[in-house]
């Protein structure tokens, strides 16, 4: 199921997506009937917020993706402390805690670092909510003496990550509610929705279902339009996305209206098969261009007032990182010093 070149799971054929199952099609409805409805609200958020700039410090607002099994631990824990990072994302698979300790012990490497545990779910997750339930106390457990964060669930909205709609995943977001009950202090985030898709999101957060959320993550990826200044659907530019994005989210009564963006890059031209995408040049940028939209987003959605923290998807990746990791020896890319300089102070 998991494509260890991009790190993500292998597409799923068409044929088992089951859009248009009853419980798909029910879900399809609601999530039409939600955003008819409460489109006049969401367009006056939209409209009538006036954001002003974010006072947060640079260390506090850009964050880091790592990876286990991107390998290089020393060199990793090196890297970070060289960077000056202090917010870091590690991913922790509910299909992987066999190796658990192994999760830990490398989270506890970074000392002085604030971590955001994101809990992978796949389709046995859907299938089977017991083993859902004790792999979140499993993951809770371990890591409640690290930190307090954890996204729950990653790409959402997305059939290939499990679930094959919202529905099932708002199931899943209230197991966690109800485990959470039992570690006192645990904030949970999400829904992570991927990439601009407004409904997945007026769905994920404008329910009456049973949890709470307290901060609101999306997995905000830019990168098919190329620069986070370009426009999709002629009028949604990054900072337009974000300030939609906070609207329904600061309707909701499930978070508040401040976003944590957990995953954004720009997948580089000539790294296939290791790119997320297709590899072609009109959806991969060459380093230096990386470079430039890394510090473009950063700054984008620091002076939005609209973000309280946004992590870079990853440190070492060979078709998207700030580290290349093919060869004998690691090359750090343009983005890995454009990321060191915002973290000095500056966003601009």
């Amino acid at each position: 199921m998991w494509d260890p070149h991009s790190d993500q799971p292998y597409r799923i054929p068409a044929t088992d997506k089951d859009r248009f199952a009853p419980a798909a099609l029910g879900e399809y409805i609601i999530t039409l009937f939600t955003a008819l409805s409460l489109s006049p609200a969401i367009l006056w958020r939209y409209l009538s917020d006036r954001p002003s700039f974010t006072s947060t410090t640079a260390r506090q607002f850009v964050g880091l993706g790592i990876s286990l099994d991107a390998g290089y631990p020393d060199e990793t824990v090196e890297m970070v402390n060289e960077l000056g990072v202090e917010e870091l994302l590690l991913r922790v698979p509910v299909w992987d805690l066999e190796r658990i300790d192994e999760y830990v012990a490398y989270a506890e490497r970074f000392q002085g670092c604030r971590f955001l545990i994101n809990v992978l779910q796949h389709r046995d997750s859907v299938r089977d909510h017991n083993a859902w339930r004790e792999s979140l106390r499993t993951i809770l457990e371990k890591f409640k003496h690290i930190t307090s964060d954890f996204q729950i669930g990653n790409a959402s909205n997305r059939s290939k990550w499990g679930c094959r709609h919202t529905g099932e995943y708002l199931r899943l977001l209230e197991i966690a509610e109800e485990v959470r009950s039992e570690f006192p202090g645990v904030y949970l985030i999400g829904p992570s929705v991927i990439d601009f898709e407004p409904l997945a999101m007026i769905r994920a957060l404008l329910n009456r279902r049973r949890y709470h959320l307290d901060r609101v993550s999306a997995l905000l990826y830019v990168n098919r339009r190329g620069a986070p200044t370009n426009c999709q659907f002629g009028v949604f530019d990054l900072k337009a996305k974000l300030q939609l994005f906070k609207a329904i989210a600061s309707l909701s009564g499930h978070g508040n209206g401040k976003l944590w963006i957990t995953e954004f890059n720009w997948p580089l031209l000539g790294t296939k098969p290791y790119t997320p995408n297709s590899g072609r040049p009109q959806t991969t940028v060459d380093p230096e261009l990386q470079a430039q939209y890394l510090k473009d987003y950063y700054r984008i959605a620091r002076q939005s007032d609209c973000v309280e923290k946004a992590y870079w998807w990853q440190l070492i990746a060979p078709g998207y990182g700030l580290v290349d990791s093919r060869g004998r020896q690691l090359q750090k890319r343009p983005a890995y010093y454009a990321l060191k300089v915002l973290l000095k102070g500056s966003a601009n």
